[in-house]
């Protein structure tokens, strides 16, 4: 195998990094973060229709007396791969879960539904899983930072990239070889799938959820010798050639030495403050922004215009949506319950919700305009302007102009608010003293904590 090919050296990197740096005090902090934000999304996601769905089929397909994995919220012991499909797409169904600016796209909701079935079937420690994570969450960034218009191109990143940065995890999480970690990537290559075109339906979180078991299964099959191409990554056919149309020598994919901080360190995970498509964020905290400080209420606007790059438009589909998930999806939904509750939660997204009168009374008095010259840019989305101007019905205007979004290293979740989005996700699940049990030993777990009691504690069956 070629040491200076793309594949090669990203198996390399998986398998040598040390633990002193996926684990140095800084990386574990966030990694714990993004674990205990994604338990939420996971735990929280698990009591919906359409991941119960998802989990009856991955319980027909691998249940049995001696399955050792978990699926959140069913009794049944199953597969590893059957479980990383059902935890994946629940942790994916809220939107909740976060984002990462590589990627653009939602990392976690395949790397660790993929880890947590890997470490419960082997009974490792939170350590080996935090480890692993971080490891994932570079791939995701190298993958991301290569091929930066695999988005615009029309695929689910989430699902395409997590695919492999998942397997990338499950495979150092196994310890396996560098030639076996590069055999992983090639399988996991060969199983990258999912389009954008499934946002607002059923399919958008099983998307993760397959990229989650398959990239289980990859890892299975590297470790039994399964091999494929040696370099799955550049080439005519290789994945940035067919999956962003890059013709790229290889020195694209790059990873960080010792003198660089690891991507989940920086540019860090975004952690979502608001239950909806991230590109609706940086207008909704406009608007609360702006709703707060002068005191603006719903009878007192005549317009709301919100001038946004042309891939947030392209993402936002629903002007008029007819249940919660479109919802998620939709400028003037999202800004008018911004104006009427002054927050949002979960409960805005029941479907029920989406009808009431004042919110769709609202809703035709906001206006999503796409900024000149974004569909072409060679910029990313987040690095042009959001602007947003409310007019009130007495002529006066206000305006906000933003690049970065709430829950980004530049403007962190506080710990109240934190503690407020995990509270509110398994509020369906868990008593309120139970969750908030379960919210404090989260902070506080110990290094040899075993997984497979991380996951029981989760489990309200």
């Amino acid at each position: 195998m070629d040491s200076n090919n793309p594949t090669y050296r990203m198996a390399h990197w998986a398998v040598n990094v040390s633990r002193e740096r996926t684990l140095a005090a800084e990386a574990r902090q966030e990694a714990a973060r993004g674990l205990r934000d994604l338990l939420g999304c996971l735990v929280g996601g698990a009591v919906e229709p359409i991941p119960q769905r998802i989990a009856k089929v991955a319980v027909s397909i691998g249940a049995s007396h001696q399955g050792p994995c978990t699926i959140v919220g069913h009794p049944e012991r199953v597969s590893a791969p059957a479980a990383a499909l059902a935890n994946g797409a629940a942790s994916h169904i809220l939107d909740f879960d976060d984002s990462f600016r590589p990627l653009t796209g939602h990392p976690s909701c395949t790397i660790l539904p993929a880890v947590l079935a890997v470490a419960e079937e082997y009974e490792r420690s939170c350590e080996d899983l935090l480890d692993a994570y971080v490891v994932g969450i570079e791939i995701a960034a190298t993958i991301g930072r290569a091929a930066p218009k695999h988005h615009d191109v029309g695929w689910h990143g989430t699902a395409t990239v997590g695919v492999i940065s998942s397997a990338v995890a499950c495979a150092r999480l196994l310890g396996l070889d560098v030639n076996a970690t590069a055999a992983v990537i090639s399988i996991a290559v060969s199983s990258a799938s999912g389009s954008r075109i499934q946002i607002g339906y059923d399919v958008k979180c099983l998307q993760p959820g397959a990229a989650a078991r398959d990239a289980v299964m990859a890892a299975y099959l590297g470790r039994e010798g399964i091999r494929g191409s040696p370099e799955v990554l550049t080439g005519r056919w290789g994945w940035s050639k067919l999956y962003s149309e890059l013709d790229g020598d290889g020195s694209e994919y790059t990873f960080p030495d010792l003198t660089k901080p690891l991507a989940v360190v920086n540019p860090g995970i975004t952690f979502k403050p608001y239950p909806t498509c991230g590109s609706t964020h940086r207008t909704l905290a406009a608007v609360l922004h702006l709703c707060r400080k002068y005191d603006i209420k719903a009878d007192d606007v005549q317009s709301i215009e919100t001038i946004i790059p042309f891939l947030n438009t392209a993402n936002l589909r629903y002007p008029d949506p007819v249940g919660g998930m479109q919802a998620r999806f939709s400028m003037p939904y999202t800004c008018s319950v911004a104006v009427l509750r002054r927050k949002l939660r979960l409960e805005d997204f029941e479907d029920d919700a989406v009808k009431q009168p004042e919110v769709q009374e609202l809703m035709p008095r906001v206006h999503m305009i796409t900024l000149e010259g974004s569909e072409h840019s060679d910029k990313t989305f987040l690095e042009q302007p959001c602007h947003t101007k409310i007019t009130t019905r007495s002529g006066t205007t206000y305006e906000d102009t933003r690049f970065d979004r709430p829950g980004e290293a530049s403007q962190p979740l506080t710990a109240e608010e934190e503690e407020f989005k995990f509270l509110d996700c398994t509020r369906k699940a868990f008593s309120l003293p139970y969750a908030q049990s379960v919210w404090k030993n989260l902070h506080n777990l110990p290094q040899d904590y075993n997984v497979r009691e991380l996951v029981t504690s989760l489990n309200f069956t």
